[in-house]
């Protein structure tokens, strides 16, 4: 018997389904590093309170659901049947009424979620958006590094920060609001989550997307174009990495978009592996 758990708030689900969701923490990585940060600030990523479900058959915990409108539900692993537990995990949210605007998840979780939400519905359809691998890193190889070094960003670099946050979120397709990304780099650089490459001033990032219990997930990593091809990046992921695995983090992880090979072959190169591939759909009313 499937059951649907809805929380009230993000410390109840990792209390609940913590335990679960890290017995595939780098794959999880992504609602489990959610779930965390939800549970220091509810609104941290909107103004909306979020949706938190964990799924049970049988009493067990098989996976998670999570969504901060308005943007896509979340999925985790599902370790159960796949097309049933979904299934019931749609009927729940039909129920409830909630507007769904796409999903994310690993390649068959949401896959049969995309495939579910629009069957019978007809002025639904499904796209997918993006295809992208989990790649995870418990040691990384020294290579050679380019000019410069790594170093915090600070306050006075948050103007330029802004803009290559916004620009680097039209180059993942998933554009934001100048103020959003205004408010996403003061968020980085107040946690001390956002790195500079500095070569005679900025000329790459990379940053901290999610902390979890054993490991940490490495995003916002971005080169503007007039800075490319010399390996700024590769440096600041590889030093960055390093310094997160010292601090005493397990593993990192990140997502790569299997579209850009560019970015595949950096990340093997350091070290990184992968664990499973994602996909990302979209839902619109025709």
């Amino acid at each position: 018997m499937i059951q649907i758990i809805s929380h009230n708030n993000a410390s109840e689900l990792i209390l609940l389904s913590g335990t679960y969701l890290e017995q595939n923490e780098s794959e999880n990585n992504l609602p489990i590093g959610l779930a965390y940060r939800l549970a220091e600030d509810p609104y941290y990523y909107g103004s909306e309170l979020p949706l938190l479900l964990s799924i049970l058959e049988q009493g067990k915990v098989v996976g998670i659901a999570v969504m901060t409108p308005p943007n896509r539900i979340i999925l985790s692993r599902i370790d159960a049947n796949i097309q049933t537990t979904v299934a019931h995990l749609v009927d729940h949210l039909r129920e409830i009424d909630v507007q769904i605007p796409g999903v994310v998840g690993p390649e068959a979780e949401a896959q049969a979620f995309s495939d579910c939400w629009a069957e019978g519905i007809d002025d639904v359809s499904a796209s997918t958006d993006k295809r992208m691998r989990v790649f995870e890193a418990r040691s990384v190889t020294n290579l050679p590094l380019s000019p410069g070094r790594l170093r915090f960003a600070h306050h006075n670099d948050h103007p330029l920060m802004a803009k290559w946050i916004s620009s680097l979120s039209e180059a993942v397709g998933e554009p934001t609001s100048f103020d959003g990304a205004k408010s996403r780099a003061e968020k980085l650089i107040t946690d001390q989550q956002l790195y500079i490459w500095d070569n005679n001033g900025p000329v790459s990032i990379a940053g901290v997307s999610r902390l979890m219990k054993n490991g940490a997930t490495i995003g916002v990593v971005y080169t503007p174009p007039e800075h490319r091809n010399n390996g700024y990046a590769t440096s600041s992921v590889l030093l960055l990495t390093k310094k997160l695995l010292s601090d005493g983090y397990s593993f990192c992880s990140l997502y790569t978009d299997l579209s850009n090979p560019t970015s595949n072959s950096i990340y093997t190169k350091i070290g990184y592996v992968p664990v499973g591939d994602a996909l990302a759909f979209n839902f619109s009313i025709q």
